[in-house]
């Protein structure tokens, strides 16, 4: 019996082994309709009070996309890995940020997975400036705009998928091929 493998596919889609043009399409269509999508849709529909969903949704790219970026096949390593998701994602925090990152992890992703909800120094606002995060250093405040957050995952994802999709990029699609194929539980064999 044939059973969902992203939101567009089924294992009967692909017959004998995965190309990696197969795997780039079936990682891309679960991001794009699992997280991302999702996220979105809730914007797009005015979804009332979708800010903390919205992040519960997406908050789990950052560690993904780091550790396909690496290759990495194993357990552990949350904290690491987050926040290298977050650099590769937003290249343009500035690189002495640990304090930052620590905190975004601590406060958003941490906050979200085990108790429900973001730490007290989490304000959720459309009344950024620019962009869809901000910070502030002597209060250890993050103020974040889910709705333009989700967008700018949204345009950086297709962003790494270009990359991902570069031939020259070699080093990049090997890590991603070692990731995917230690983490998928279905073969088409």
């Amino acid at each position: 019996m044939p059973y969902a493998i992203s939101p567009i596919h089924t294992t009967d889609d692909f017959q004998g082994e995965l190309s990696f043009d197969d795997k780039v399409d079936l990682f891309s269509a679960r991001v794009k309709g699992w997280q991302i999508g999702v996220a979105n849709e809730m914007a797009t529909k005015q979804v009332s009070h979708r800010g903390f969903a919205q992040l519960l949704v997406v908050t789990s790219y950052f560690e993904m996309i780091a550790k396909y970026h690496d290759g990495f096949v194993g357990e552990g390593k949350s904290a690491h890995y987050f926040k290298k998701g977050m650099m590769i994602t937003f290249p343009e925090i500035p690189s002495d940020q640990e304090e930052f990152l620590t905190i975004f992890y601590k406060s958003v992703r941490n906050g979200l997975y085990h108790a429900g909800m973001t730490r007290p120094n989490v304000l959720l606002t459309d009344d950024l400036p620019s962009g869809s995060i901000g910070y502030h250093t002597e209060t250890g405040r993050i103020a974040i705009s889910p709705d333009r957050f989700v967008e700018d995952l949204r345009i950086r994802f297709e962003s790494f998928l270009e990359q991902l999709r570069n031939p020259a990029n070699c080093g990049l699609r090997r890590n991603f091929e070692t990731r995917f194929d230690s983490e998928s539980a279905w073969t088409s064999d």
